[in-house]
């Protein structure tokens, strides 16, 4: 509800006069309730007052009546005769004339002579006396409690001429007196005494029966309230205690607080009746104010929300508006035009090559979501051979406008394809929906056999592969259909044919490579792959204490795989250093198992291009044999050469360490290289083997023969053992030991054996 600016606006206008209100209502009934205490503070202080001088005038009136009586000579006569009978007879007659509660006569020394009641009060009057004595012998007039009840007092002497004894009178203050006062002051009064010291107050009050007991149960300690008056539990009264000047003795002024509390809530209810109709009229022109405010404010919301979907590729018209809303209306038209012109830049990027301005891939897969699958025409992909090469030698700025040069020329070639586009680096692609020839794929070797001007004077010729997809062959998905065309086009960059066209069962070979690659993981853990061992014939001592360590895989979907086939394709994939690490670990795990039964064999383990190019190869064979608690002597490593063309001075490093860690090392397939004899001083090698080519003729064909003889004089002359693979008869095994190799291994002696075939083998083999 509160999401919207209108709604908030509303809250705002309704929540600020809100608070104001009570801010000033509270203000108001504050100070409202503090004025109506004062007053009510002032009225009971001046009752106090005259509560006060009440007492004065009373006390005043009293003694002149009792002075009348002290100035009556037969009273005179009758206190100095000491007759007692008639002294009592005038106390009570002249005590109810003046309603006085208790009448008596006290000796000079402050005895008790008579009195109406009976009295035990005979110390507090002796010291009254005394102190009236002290004072010149004046009346006195005080307060006094008998029998928990407060009496006013008032001793005159009797003189004749001197004091021969006091008369007293004491006026009882109960409900009688508090009426009275009442009548002057218009408060209610209470005389009250405490019962027991538990601060229960008793005694007789003005106030209601219900009201009194309640009210003196509310206030407890009278002490509490004597210096500033309290309120009732139900805030009805307002109370303040009087010190009459005796021990558990006071007084009480109450004023009713009922008409100031109602003059109080008569206010606040008309505060609240202000401030109810005020958030009314607040809300009304809550509404109507935001109304008028976000109507601008909405039709730049419809605005932008228009903008927003971005459906409609028209430009919306801008509401028309002045003063800030204007500006804003006008910075979010100038908004619009820059999304619409960044959308149509985005668009042709996420479409278009931006170096050549021809389609890119994106563009060619949703082309192909919506044509495929169709029969008629196909795919044509370019592939400019070297062109890393090029980028290389000439740098990126000349390449990139080779490329753009190629783009032109292929669109000239082109015009009749239903698109052209750029793939990659140096691949296009053309699409067209004729059928695709020889001819077209000549016309367009003949295009790039004219060389291209990159700069003023100065030309390159392109060297291109072509690959071809007829449509027919393409599925109606386009992912496998490019899976397809890449697979034609790897073939094509292979071959030195004029163009290449998909044939049915590439993709499933394609599909066979995937898996070989795939499943090597899994195969390793599944004993899929084993190793089988071929001898070595030394023909010194025609013994056998070598043998080469080569792979054989059997897959449980694609039976037996040849060990060129899948070593090849898992050095493409990068994943062969695995395979080697398996091969070495399996090998070491049974070496160590016959160098624990005596017989000291050493086995030659195949490395690859990429095992040598790892510098951290002599650690991972050290480690290794550590682990198997084998000599380095147990260990040969076969290389290619090949393998040391490919970074010849880091390899060369590698193969050091571990001719130095003791480790045997030979060049396998020797004189297949392209320059074997240049780099042979340079390889920290021990031993050449000679490739089978020319080994499994050398009885029938000369060359093979003097090739043979030379190699193996030439890696004598170098300090090399000399290893011939391949022989499979007696007269090529004999022409060998003519030559003076050193070892022969092929399938004259045996086949590759598993371990426990090769150890039979052997032992046959030496006790012939």
């Amino acid at each position: 509800m509160l999401k919207s600016f209108q709604a908030r606006l509303i809250m705002f206008v309704l929540v600020l006069l809100a608070l104001v209100q009570l801010g000033t209502a509270l203000a108001v009934l504050s100070s409202l309730k503090e004025d109506n205490y004062r007053q009510g503070v002032h009225s009971i202080d001046v009752s106090r007052n005259v509560f006060d001088l009440f007492l004065e005038a009373r006390a005043e009136q009293l003694t002149k009546g009792v002075e009348i009586l002290t100035s009556d000579f037969g009273f005179k006569q009758a206190v100095a005769t000491r007759e007692t009978g008639t002294i009592r007879s005038v106390l009570q007659n002249h005590g109810a004339r003046i309603n006085a509660d208790i009448s008596l006569l006290v000796s000079p020394q402050g005895e008790l002579i008579t009195a109406t009641q009976e009295l035990n009060i005979n110390n507090t009057i002796a010291e009254l006396v005394f102190a009236a004595r002290r004072s010149g012998g004046s009346s006195i007039s005080t307060m006094i409690a008998f029998d928990n009840r407060a009496y006013q007092l008032v001793l005159v002497p009797i003189k004749a001429p001197n004091v021969v004894a006091w008369v007293g009178m004491a006026f009882l203050l109960d409900q009688a007196l508090a009426e009275q006062i009442k009548n002057v002051t218009g408060l209610d009064i209470s005389f009250v005494y405490e019962v027991d010291n538990e601060h229960s107050l008793s005694g007789g009050s003005t106030l209601p029966l219900e009201e009194k007991d309640a009210l003196l149960k509310d206030i407890g300690n009278v002490e509490s309230i004597l210096k500033s008056p309290v309120f009732s539990n139900d805030e009805k009264y307002l109370s303040l205690g009087v010190d009459l000047g005796m021990p558990n003795q006071w007084g009480i002024i109450h004023l009713p607080y009922g008409p100031w509390l109602q003059s109080y809530n008569n206010t606040r209810n008309q505060l609240v009746l202000i401030f109810t109709g005020a958030l009314a009229l607040a809300l009304l022109f809550g509404i109507a104010l935001a109304r008028n405010m976000t109507q601008p404010i909405s039709r730049l919301v419809d605005y932008a929300k228009q903008i927003g979907q971005g459906g409609n590729k028209e430009k919306i018209s801008a509401p028309s508006m002045v003063g800030e809303f204007g500006v804003l209306s006008h910075t979010m038209k100038t908004m619009q035009d820059s999304i619409i012109n960044r959308e149509e830049e985005l668009t042709y990027r996420a479409s278009h090559d931006q170096l050549t301005g021809l389609f890119n891939q994106s563009a060619v897969e949703q082309y192909l979501s919506d044509t495929l699958p169709k029969e008629q025409g196909g795919l044509v992909l370019v592939n400019i051979r070297h062109f890393k090469d090029i980028n290389n030698m000439l740098g990126f700025d000349v390449g990139n406008a080779l490329l753009s040069k190629v783009a032109e020329r292929l669109q000239t070639w082109g015009h009749d394809a239903n698109m052209l586009a750029r793939l990659s680096g140096d691949k296009f692609l053309l699409i067209f929906g004729r059928p695709i020839t020889e001819q077209d794929c000549s016309d367009l070797k003949c295009l790039f056999s004219e060389e291209f001007e990159v700069e003023k004077g100065s030309g390159i010729r392109l060297d291109i592969s072509i690959a071809i997809l007829p449509f027919e062959h393409a599925t109606a998905s386009v992912n496998s259909a490019m899976r397809r065309l890449d697979i034609v086009a790897d073939e094509a960059r292979e071959s030195s044919e004029l163009c290449v066209f998909y044939e049915v069962g590439q993709d499933e070979n394609h599909r066979r490579q995937l898996t070989i690659i795939r499943d090597l993981p899994s195969a390793l853990k599944s004993n899929q792959l084993f190793v089988v061992y071929q001898p070595k014939v030394g023909l010194a001592d025609n013994d056998c204490n070598e043998a080469e360590a080569l792979i054989r895989w059997i897959h449980p979907e694609l039976g037996f795989l040849p060990p060129d086939e899948f070593i090849s394709l898992l050095e493409h994939a990068g994943s062969i250093q695995q395979l080697t690490k398996w091969v070495l670990n399996t090998v070491l795990s049974q070496l160590s198992k016959w160098w624990a039964e005596g017989l000291e064999i050493r086995v030659a383990v195949n490395l690859s291009a990429h095992d040598l190019l790892d510098e951290q190869l002599p650690f991972i064979v050290s480690e290794a044999l550590l682990a198997n608690r084998l000599p380095t002597r147990a260990l040969a490593l076969e290389v290619t050469e090949s393998a040391v063309m490919k970074d010849r001075a880091k390899v060369i490093n590698v193969l050091k360490a571990l001719q130095e860690m003791g480790v045997h090392l030979a060049i396998d397939d020797f004189g297949t290289g392209q320059s074997s004899l240049a780099y042979l001083r340079e390889l920290p090698v021990n031993e050449v083997k000679i490739d089978r080519a020319f080994i499994q003729f050398i009885d029938s064909n000369k060359g093979d023969e003097f090739i043979t003889k030379a190699t193996i004089e030439l890696s004598h002359s170098l300090g090399f053992q000399v290893t011939a693979e391949g022989a499979e008869n007696a007269e090529g095994t004999a022409l060998l030991r003519q030559y003076h190799c050193d070892k022969i291994q092929g399938y004259f002696f045996s086949k590759p054996l598993v371990a426990e075939e090769f150890f039979k083998w052997r032992e046959a083999f030496h006790k012939r």
